[in-house]
């Protein structure tokens, strides 16, 4: 057991001015941008239009996390958003009032149910991995398919609404009438990963089995179960964005309700340097990554560009993030 400890990684106490650039680069990115779309719109600092940015992108953080797991392991999953499609759709229909089915679920239960469900399916990818022995991209690129025909089986290729108002109050409800309850949903899963991946040994082995799957073979772990294990538990997270989704807008839809958020999440993991060979990557700042581009979208909405110019702003700033993060790995 000694002998695990010392092969996990080592934070360092001192850091170099190049990696302290590094760490800060996210925060000066995201107040560059909300200077400027201040500047530039006198609609975007305004109570509203930030706390509709913060919740707006509450399940995009969430699900962040949950990408951010997975590459920190090692691996790759393009599955993820219709993984979240799935229980979207599962638990919408389980509980509406439009009668989808004959007698409608409680939303506790079909909370759970869904939440289960993305458990179950991502653990299902953890272990093609294993057994089929090929990189998680194509693995879940495969995967990917799976769970797109199964949401599209649950949903009828229809768009599932009329969730209960108890429901939707995970979604839209305010705590002491201001505080939105998302958010702080939100905030609590993240410091309970944060806490999970920085202090906790499962955790450091995630790291270890990323940075190097066979030093961590021989120093004794389970590098099969940690990888399905970082899956499972990506699982877990992706079921909670669906509900917080399908919850703010009491509705979900197979096509809409997740897909294409896992390259966002890669987007946003990738700006905040969490590496794509696995075993580094911090979260606080892949989630202001994330608010980095909830700001950059919702700024270049209200100054009238569309959404043709986002893709190449949003293109234009993970290559300069990219070329400042590997100068700065250079000098350090």
């Amino acid at each position: 057991m000694n002998e695990v400890k010392e092969k996990l990684p080592v934070h360092k106490p001192k850091k170099s001015g190049a990696q302290l650039f590094s760490d800060l680069s996210m925060p000066i990115l995201l107040l560059l941008l909300v200077i400027v779309f201040a500047i530039w719109s006198d609609k975007f600092l305004t109570a509203q239009n930030l706390t509709n940015i913060l919740v707006q992108n509450v399940h995009v953080a969430v699900c962040t996390s949950a990408v951010m797991i997975i590459m920190i392991s090692g691996g790759c999953d393009l599955s993820i958003g219709y993984q979240m499609s799935v229980a979207a759709v599962l638990i919408v229909k389980l509980i509406s009032t439009d009668h989808y089915i004959a007698n409608p679920m409680s939303p506790v239960i079909a909370i759970i149910l869904g939440i289960l469900l993305c458990m179950l399916l991502g653990t299902f990818n953890g272990l093609m991995s294993i057994l089929l022995k090929s990189h998680t991209m194509i693995i879940t690129l495969g995967t990917m398919a799976i769970f797109q025909g199964i949401s599209y089986l649950i949903s009828g290729s229809k768009s599932l609404s009329k969730a209960p108002k108890s429901f939707m109050y995970i979604g839209q409800g305010r705590l002491f009438g201001w505080l939105p309850l998302n958010v702080v949903i939100m905030a609590v899963i993240l410091i309970v990963v944060g806490f999970i991946m920085g202090k906790t040994t499962i955790g450091r082995k995630v790291y270890a089995v990323g940075d190097n799957p066979e030093a961590a073979r021989l120093a004794g772990l389970n590098v099969a179960k940690i990888k399905v294990l970082a899956f499972t538990f990506a699982g877990l997270l992706v079921g909670i964005s669906a509900v917080l989704l399908s919850a703010r807008s009491g509705s979900a839809n197979s096509g809409t309700s997740g897909p294409g958020i896992e390259f966002t999440g890669i987007t946003a993991c990738v700006l905040s340097g969490v590496a794509l060979k696995g075993g580094e990557g911090t979260l606080w700042k892949a989630i202001v990554a994330v608010y980095v581009l909830g700001v950059l979208s919702n700024g270049m909405q209200l100054v009238g560009l569309g959404t043709y110019p986002q893709y190449i702003a949003k293109g234009a700033i993970m290559l300069l993030s990219l070329y400042l993060s590997n100068r700065a790995a250079k000098k350090a």
